[in-house]
């Protein structure tokens, strides 16, 4: 178990670097279009590849690794709090699966969509309006609203559990899930600008976050010595 959590986190590490670069070439690098995604659909045939295979790696890395990361500190931290542990970890598998169900939707539906945009004689009109609901489903109904509600409760619990031993990083998680809460705010607000500020920092603090467990688990300290 303790093999598979660090594998699970470079994993995240690796694939989840790579998926942020190919969203960032499917957008073009335009800031306005994240700001608002449904302007990606006149962005041609070469941004739907990096799409398809941006969501993928989104899947493969922020979503289904955090599934076995979540057991394997739900294994290690149960017996300080049953129910504090069952429910954060709860939140974890609650992103895992709306958040993973989302990316594969966006892996497929959205490259067909802006290839449709491109073909001559498409009704463009109709494609937009179906794009930019997917986009408002995908992007902000799911990503940016259910799953930082959730994984935020998740990293909150975490940093409660883990207060006695490793006081530091159960601070990292308890600022890393108050940052995903704040996005959930801003999303609900339409402050869009400031959420994708606060998602920025977001994306840092969880690079920090996955390196410093994985070296946690690594060199067999408090409370994860308890792992085979």
């Amino acid at each position: 178990m303790r093999r598979a959590a660090l594998v699970s986190l470079a994993v995240t590490l690796v694939l989840g670097m790579t998926s942020n670069v190919l969203f960032l070439f499917a957008f073009q690098f335009r800031i306005e279009w994240f700001l608002d995604p449904a302007q990606l659909v006149s962005a041609g045939s070469t941004s739907a590849t990096f799409l398809r295979w941006a969501a993928v790696t989104d899947l493969l890395s922020y979503y289904l690794p955090t599934a076995i990361v979540a057991i394997v500190l739900w294994q290690i931290l149960r017996p300080r709090s049953p129910l504090l542990t069952d429910l954060a970890t709860l939140g974890a598998l609650a992103y895992v699966v709306a958040g993973g169900a989302a990316a594969a939707a966006l892996a497929l539906a959205g490259p067909l969509l802006l290839e449709a945009y491109a073909t001559a004689g498409a009704d463009q009109a109709s494609i937009a309006t179906v794009f930019a609901v997917l986009m408002e489903v995908v992007w902000r109904g799911v990503w940016q609203l259910f799953d930082t509600l959730v994984i935020g409760a998740w990293m909150i619990g975490l940093g409660f559990l883990l207060r006695t031993d490793q006081l530091g990083f159960a601070r990292l998680s308890l600022t890393l899930g108050g940052f995903m809460w704040l996005v959930t705010a801003l999303n609900v607000l339409e402050m869009t600008l400031a959420k994708d500020i606060v998602l920025a920092a977001v994306f840092a603090l969880w690079a920090a976050w996955s390196i410093w467990l994985l070296l946690l688990l690594k060199s067999r300290v408090a409370p994860f010595d308890s792992l085979a």
